[in-house]
């Protein structure tokens, strides 16, 4: 704590811009004193808001400025952990510059960035992880972030990595122990007892690490291109999944010229959809060959390129370099599905123009799907695909789409998920310092050294729930959120 958590700050905590109402927020030593100058109550019988209790509302008039609602959140059961003022106010913008002049004017200070919350941590209100995920559930625009979200706010991954703190702190007390035995009382079943245990942490936690594949996903939302030569169809693939027109849709070669993207969510899930400019062909026009290096650009990004093949098929050349894309990105460890479009058309196509029979023979092992706009069995398989890479980290372009409710993310430790690089990274390095570990046991090394390796894991352990982290940590988490929050 500094000196600048002992002040008095003030902020609104809704964002800018006109409202019917807006909530200003109060918090700190001096809350109630400067309430008291501002505040004054209805009522035969007005309490000053110094003097109100816990949670009572009571309607006044603030400095002469508006009409309000006064709330009074006492320390220590506040989301701060002080003494906290909430003022329900008109939400017009003289009316908020007003009220927030007239705060600072008698001894607040505006709030930073993050600030009720950083007082909520440091007041022992919440720990780190769950302060982070105040923010995920501020931003969720999905349903299932806003689960995974609200799972970590009440401490989720907290619990989870605590619980294997408490197992290497055990460890770590069994080798103090051992520690003050003679070498010659030494047994190997204490080796083996310990070996056990930090091999179950190191596997408990290894298992949690493997969540951030879907959890990044979860958090963020699935990346989709799609991606192809001119004309094949990919603007009416979007325009399917997004349910309107969102793309322009022509028979003339090149009509998307640039990257079109929009949000939508399936089964709760939220899906960043991006439909490219036709590749693998030359253009000589500065606009179209723009739009194709974005193109290139949202393949590098994508988390899952759905590559469209359709009737008529290229021309040999242009081929070739479509085969040679396509390669290299499977190569590159990018996620392909082939969506062999116009589907609908195979009964009459000759074998040489059939997508399927060119698929088989030039991908065979990557998956397929094929499709058909007249067919709406297929906009479900594929919106089952999409779901299913996200739960299973994976294709399975056969599978049908189940109607489902979007429930709770799931229950019990080994269905926690991280959603955050810093509490992998963390989570990692703490994983190869339990092996290290282990194997400096099997190799029958000193308890001391051992020791030593078991408390670095324990510290990368604790900067996730914040028992031992850095002020620029911290400095640099509180940073990102809004004002007001």
């Amino acid at each position: 704590m500094n000196r600048s958590d002992m002040d008095t700050i003030a902020a609104f905590s809704t964002p800018p811009g006109v409202s019917g109402l807006a909530v200003f927020r109060i918090s700190g030593p001096q809350a109630g004193s400067i309430c008291d100058r501002l505040f004054v109550p209805y009522g035969e019988s007005p309490v000053r808001p110094s003097l109100m209790q816990g949670y009572t509302l009571a309607p006044g008039i603030w400095g002469g400025i508006d009409e309000v609602v006064l709330a009074c959140f006492r320390a220590p059961h506040s989301y701060t952990g002080e003494d906290l003022y909430e003022v329900s106010c008109h939400g017009g913008r003289a009316v908020r510059q007003a009220i927030l002049d007239s705060a600072v004017a008698a001894g607040c200070r505006p709030a930073g960035p993050g600030e009720f919350t950083r007082r909520a941590f440091i007041n022992g209100k919440m720990d780190l992880s769950s302060a982070e995920a105040v923010m995920d559930l501020i931003g969720a625009q999905a349903e299932r972030q806003a689960q995974v979200a609200f799972r970590q706010l009440r401490g989720g991954i907290s619990r989870t990595v605590r619980k294997r703190v408490d197992q290497l702190y055990g460890a770590l007390a069994h080798l103090e122990m051992l520690l003050n035995w003679d070498e010659e009382e030494e047994r190997s079943q204490d080796r083996a007892a310990l070996i056990l245990e930090l091999r179950e942490a190191a596997d408990e936690l290894g298992r949690l690490s493997d969540t951030f594949v879907s959890g990044r996903v979860i958090r963020e939302g699935l990346a989709v291109v799609i991606a192809g030569s001119p004309n094949v169809g990919k603007s009416s693939i979007l325009n399917a999944l997004a349910g309107r027109d969102r793309a322009i849709v022509s028979p003339i070669p090149g009509t998307t010229r640039d990257t079109v993207e929009i949000d939508l969510t399936l089964d709760g899930y939220l899906i960043h959809l991006t439909d490219t400019a036709g590749l693998t062909h030359e253009s000589h026009d500065p606009i179209e060959r723009e739009g194709i290096a974005r193109a290139e650009r949202a393949l590098e990004e994508a988390d899952l390129i759905l590559w469209v093949l359709s009737p008529p098929l290229p021309e040999p050349a242009i081929r070739q370099k479509e085969e040679a894309r396509i390669r290299s990105l499977i190569e590159e460890g990018q996620p392909l599905l082939l969506i062999l479009g116009k589907d609908d058309l195979r009964p009459s196509l000759p074998p040489e123009e059939d997508p399927a029979a060119y698929a088989a023979e030039h991908f065979p092992q990557t998956p397929v799907l094929a499709w058909s706009q007249r067919q709406e069995e297929d906009l479900e398989r594929l919106r089952a695909v999409l779901v299913g890479f996200i739960e299973e980290g994976g294709l399975k372009a056969d599978k049908r789409r189940e109607k489902r409710p979007a429930g709770p993310i799931g229950e019990g430790e080994s269905h926690e998920i991280l959603t955050h690089a810093r509490h992998k990274a963390a989570i990692d390095q703490a994983v190869n310092l339990v092996e290290q570990a282990k194997q400096d046991l099997e190799k029958g090394l000193s308890f001391d050294l051992i020791a030593i390796t078991l408390k670095e894991a324990l510290t990368e352990l604790s900067a996730i729930t914040g028992d031992d982290v850095s002020e620029t940590l911290i400095e640099e988490i509180f940073g990102r959120f809004c004002i007001g929050k």
